[in-house]
């Protein structure tokens, strides 16, 4: 279990505000469903969410809004979210039939040979226009908004890229005294959020197509998030739970007798999509991690670092126990026809294309067994969630 947390020596008085962070990847967001439903059962049955303050990213953006619009019933809002992690299916997502991948293989061969002359290239390997109807049918935003009137949340944010501005843009509702924030190509931005929003943080590159947000079209959040756990401190936190969806452990290096096979194309997707989703995290957390310590050796609450004011933020990661990759390797035949041969045809579906396939496969017997890993692991940290959430 990777588990980060720094506690402060000094008793804060400042009222507990903890912040949910929800990263990218894929069909592992099922992970983070086991991890919350274990939160849940800390919690007497019909209670308020103990997030006020929820971020999402790419897929993770569909967790934290189901999440959010549920804050003034926690119980509610979980019971919604695992029945549909644990009764989803690929077509729910992408269209699966062998005329559409064929189509849109055909157009990918045309646009080449004519070196993108056409009159109408392709945006995407795949078309995710199912994925909408599934988020119009669970995400109520409408609640969301009754939730932070009735004060049960704070703030919600979604973070994509904007590629005019080159910059990580996270649109966030919530409390009518939060303020934008504007970084280093990272912005936050006030607005009323709608599903275009969640459509675009989830539009991974090339795989799915880019959304038109007002003038300007976004991709997935994670091609720009260089600080994930930046949106929820500007949103008012000043505590963090951080579910990730990646095993901390190292593959293990090939043997120096072994002579090395060179990458296919699914296994440099795969690194791709594991760079995208998760390396950017890690660092934003050896970056927390740095500043607690460094204001733990001053002896002092804050600290001013040019127009910043540094403070200690306790924060707690909970990641997979168990490599994913594994377990997806179980689960492969579940791809539908017309997916099995475009992935076969990158070589994805070999064992080194694991890690693609861990983020694409949308099935309910993965997911379930996603869950249950997720609730397992969350059991095992009972102990640190309830001293972060002072339960």
């Amino acid at each position: 279990m990777n588990i980060y947390h720094w506690f402060s020596k000094k008793p804060t008085v400042e009222k507990p505000n903890v912040g949910l962070i929800l990263p990218g990847g894929g069909a592992r967001g099922a992970y983070q469903v086991g991890v919350l439903k274990a939160i849940e059962e800390l919690l007497p049955a019909g209670s308020a969410s103990p997030f006020p303050v929820v971020t999402g990213t790419s897929a993770g953006s569909l967790n934290a809004s189901m999440v959010a619009s549920r804050s003034s019933n926690y119980t509610d809002g979980m019971r919604r979210l695992e029945g549909m992690w644990k009764n989803l299916h690929m077509d729910m997502v992408v269209r699966t039939e062998v005329s559409v991948a064929l189509k849109t293989g055909a157009a990918w061969m045309w646009s080449f040979a004519s070196r993108g002359s056409m009159d109408s290239p392709p945006r995407s390997l795949l078309d995710n226009s199912p994925l909408r109807s599934l988020l119009e049918n669970h995400v109520n935003l409408a609640r969301m908004r009754q939730c932070i009137e009735t004060g049960h949340l704070q703030a919600l944010g979604i973070t994509s890229s904007s590629y005019a501005q080159g910059a990580s843009i996270t649109h966030f509702e919530g409390q009518p005294d939060l303020e934008g924030w504007e970084r280093t190509r990272r912005f936050g931005i006030p607005t009323r959020l709608a599903i275009n929003h969640l459509m675009a943080s989830i539009a991974i590159p090339v795989v799915f197509p880019a959304v038109r947000i007002e003038n300007d079209y976004h991709g997935d959040g994670s091609m720009r998030e260089s600080a994930p756990l930046s949106p929820a401190l500007h949103l008012g936190a000043n505590k963090l739970l951080v579910i990730s969806v990646r095993n901390p452990t190292l593959d293990e290096p090939p043997a120096v007798r072994q002579a090395p096979q060179y990458p296919s194309l699914g296994q440099i997707t795969g690194y791709v999509f594991d760079t995208l989703f998760m390396d950017r995290l890690d660092s934003d957390i050896e970056r927390l991690n740095r500043i607690n310590f460094a204001l733990s050796k001053t002896r002092r609450d804050t600290f001013r670092h040019g127009n910043s004011l540094l403070r200690p933020v306790e924060f707690l990661v909970i990641s997979p126990s168990r490599d994913i990759r594994s377990i997806v390797a179980r689960h492969t035949s579940a791809f539908p026809r017309s997916m099995k041969i475009l992935l076969s045809g990158i070589g994805a579906m070999a064992k080194e294309g694991r890690p693609l396939t861990s983020y694409l496969l949308f099935d309910s017997a993965f997911c379930r067994e996603l869950i249950e890993l997720g609730y397992e692991d969350g059991q095992r940290e009972r102990e640190k969630l309830q001293a972060l959430l002072e339960l």
